[in-house]
């Protein structure tokens, strides 16, 4: 492996020069300016309107017998799709099955041919979302569900299932990504707990969400039961004493009703969203004791419904509900036991309400399955059976998708149907509906889109900071590495790069316009945020030229923030301003505890060298270093250098130390070329630093590794660092 000596020592600070200068634990710095072709991220907002697109729309179909028995054998041209009515083209058509050793044949014989039937009977990934419904489920239901859970994560899924499992409160302690590690999920699963979000509402007069529900929606029957119940307990009260007091508890235990839904439904919208970017059957499982949504209150902050159907249409989920209330029957509302006082005339008033309270906490389950293509269980005390029966459901449908001929993006809701035309022994199930985009709000002046669009900004930042896998509507290198300035606080450098070509930037004129923001989030071993990489957003103003070398390089970005010692976990999300599209990644990354005295290096800086071409390095000519650990791409003809520092470096009595830095190309775990070790220098005032450079001539095109091992000969202690790079 050709390589030089190492650098002479002022320019082995140079990548440090392009780091972010380091402040306190827990605070996240801007970097210093970098060259970005017209990119400004102080840059106003502007109103660019996207290019026209088509709209291709994708279904997950499940087709079933009248006894539930899935049907594999349809073709394309049995099926008819129809939006707001009007039928439309099918572009894509492909059926999955699981083929089980036990499978009886259907009635018409074998399996069909999978080429005539244009199927596949080998199922793509599968990946489960176990959505936990805290904020809606009492302990004993919580207690119940744990334990189904656990039958169901040891002894029912597939090795190779990826799981899920998360809680509609939003605790991240309570929270597990993605994994097949079946134990890592169940220590999840026994940390959960009800959330306790209802208040006390056991004061006369009692009165239940859904009470309290009609009672705003103006339901005379139910404000006159509230009304009762309380001159039964205080007869000292009038008439018009007691309906206000009804009319006052009943506008709270709405409010709250409100909030909680809310709740569960952003949770449930935002884990739709954030499974965009994965390819395969993708199913949510909404595990609750149900709820109402407050939509015939009256209310305006009451959630609309349709936004999970238009969610889960564009991510391709399919929603499962599971009550967890099971057959528990609740004590007639004359009885003993029952929270409400009531009079005689109005027994079968609080009694229907009760029962119709119960059947509309079902109800919204219900609705949220169907809308998705999912279905609601209920009404069984064995909810692991529950549980299977969903799993089953998920392993055999059909994948549709069409082209809208509807060209309007005017953010109208879509109603889709599918039908089996002739086949009325056959029930269809698959999503609703989608939202159109929505055009309109880009034509507002700046001031006014930017005031409008701020929260659904933020929201959906978040939702793919908190997404349950990385999303890839917009792709996004991330690096996270570590380095100590003071050989005793370790500082997280997060580094990514946006592929900009995935943009739809408005052409004006001769120029391209275009915005992204940019957020970032570091979570400890815990799951708790650690520190939070602030909001920026980067306005692209480009001309072709422009346009072409930041397609090249990449829109980079960069952050550093100080750390205590710990595993963690970085995430990097960023969102097109015109359109909506999200794109993230995630890193691991361990930073060491430098006081304990152990020798340790810091991550490996890649960087190459910017001179004009043609220009040859020499020692009287220092290279134009440019850092490109969030894209480390390098040309043939480029030099790869390297930058590391040691600390904890063991010295002689006249304060020198005796280190040694070794390069390594490896490819696929192959090692390729070795470099001669080389003396690194440095002083006892800092951490040494050393810089190699490394000529890429030799190496075919491909995906490779740099491991450089650090030797402290005085202390017979090495250690290594691995860095990934591209040679193009």
């Amino acid at each position: 492996m050709a390589q030089r000596p190492a650098v002479p020592t002022p320019l082995a600070l140079a990548l440090l020069a392009l780091l972010p200068a380091a402040s306190g634990a827990g605070a996240a710095q801007a970097p210093p300016a970098q060259a970005r072709p017209a990119a400004s991220a102080d840059a106003p907002e502007t109103a660019t309107l996207p290019p026209v697109k088509v709209e291709v729309v994708r279904l997950d179909v499940v087709v079933t017998e009248k006894r539930g028995r899935p049907r594999t054998d349809l073709k394309r041209e049995d099926f008819t799709v129809l939006e707001n009515g009007r039928p439309q083209p099918i572009v894509q058509f492909h059926a999955f099955a699981r083929l089980a050793a036990e499978a009886e044949p259907r009635p018409g014989g074998e399996l069909p041919d999978s080429e005539q039937a244009e199927a596949e009977y080998l199922l793509p990934a599968r990946y489960l979302v176990l959505a936990i419904d805290d904020v809606h489920m009492e302990a004993d239901s919580l207690a119940r569900i744990r334990r189904a859970l656990t039958r169901f994560l040891e002894e029912d899924l597939q090795p190779e299932d990826q799981v899920a499992l998360v809680t509609t409160s939003g605790s991240s302690a309570l929270s597990q990504e993605f994994t097949a590690d079946r134990a890592v999920l169940l220590q999840t699963l026994s940390r959960l707990s009800a959330q306790g979000r209802h208040a006390e509402w056991n004061s006369v007069p009692y009165i239940t969400d859904y009470q309290a529900e009609l009672i705003e929606g103006g339901d005379p029957s139910a404000l006159d039961a509230a009304i009762q119940e309380i001159l039964v307990a205080t007869p000292i009260q009038d008439v018009g004493n007691a309906e206000r007091l009804a009319r006052q508890k009943a506008r709270a235990v709405f409010s709250e009703s409100v909030y909680n839904a809310r709740l569960t439904l952003t949770a449930l919208e935002r884990l739709c969203r954030g499974l965009s970017g994965l390819s395969g059957r993708k199913s949510l499982f909404l595990v609750s004791d149900g709820f109402v949504t407050g939509a015939t209150g009256g209310s305006g902050a009451s959630f609309d419904v349709r936004r999970i159907a238009d969610a889960a249409t564009r991510a391709g989920v399919a929603v499962y509900s599971l009550d967890t209330r099971g057959l528990a029957a609740s004590p007639p509302v004359a009885a003993a036991s029952s929270l409400t006082r009531v009079v005689p005339g109005t027994v079968g008033v609080v009694e229907g309400m009760r029962r119709r309270s119960e059947q509309a906490e079902r109800d919204a389950m219900h609705a949220l399955a169907a809308d998705t293509g999912g279905f609601l269980v209920e009404d069984s005390n064995d909810l692991r059976a529950g549980l299977r029966e969903i799993l089953k459901d998920t392993e055999t449908y059909y994948l549709l998708a069409y082209e809208s001929t509807n060209p309007r993006r005017d953010g109208a809701f879509r109603r889709v149907e599918v039908r089996l035309p002739g086949r009325r022994d056959l029930r269809v199930r698959t999503r609703s509906g989608y939202f159109a985009p929505d055009d309109r709000r880009l034509r507002a002046p700046v001031t006014e889109a930017g005031a409008r669009r701020q929260e659904q900004r933020e929201s959906e930042i978040g939702a793919a900071l908190g997404a349950l896998a990385p999303l890839n509507g917009i792709p996004v290198r991330l690096s996270a590495d570590f380095v100590s300035l003071d050989g005793a606080t370790c500082q997280l450098v997060v580094s990514g790069s946006v592929g900009v070509s995935a943009l739809s930037f408005a052409v004006r004129g001769d120029r391209r316009h275009a915005a992204v923001e940019t957020a970032g989030l570091v979570f400890d071993e815990a799951g708790q945020v650690a520190a939070t990489l602030p909001a920026s957003r980067t306005a692209m103003d480009l001309t072709e030229a422009e346009y072409a070398e930041l397609v090249r390089r990449g829109l980079s970005y960069q952050r550093m923030v100080a750390l205590k010692p710990g595993r963690y976990q970085v995430r990097l999300a960023v969102r097109e301003d015109a359109t909506g599209l999200l794109g993230s990644a995630w890193r691991r990354l361990e930073l060491p505890d430098l006081t304990l005295g152990r020798l340790a290096a810091s991550s490996l800086f890649l960087m190459r060298d910017e001179r004009p071409a043609g220009v040859a390095p020499g020692a009287d000519a220092a290279p134009a270093l440019r850092s490109v650990q969030g894209l480390p791409r390098f040309g043939r003809a480029d030099s790869l250098y390297v930058q590391l520092q040691a600390y904890n470096v063991r010295q002689d009595a006249d304060a020198r130390a005796d280190l040694l830095v070794q390069a390594a190309v490896l490819r696929k775990g192959v090692v390729l070329a070795t470099a001669a070790p080389e003396v690194m220098e440095g002083s006892a005032a800092s951490p040494p630093v050393h810089v190699s450079r490394i000529a890429l001539q030799p190496f075919e095109p491909g995906d490779y590794e740099l491991r450089v091992t650090l030797t402290d000969r005085r202390a017979n202690a090495s250690v290594a660092r691995v860095a990934p790079f591209t040679v193009e």
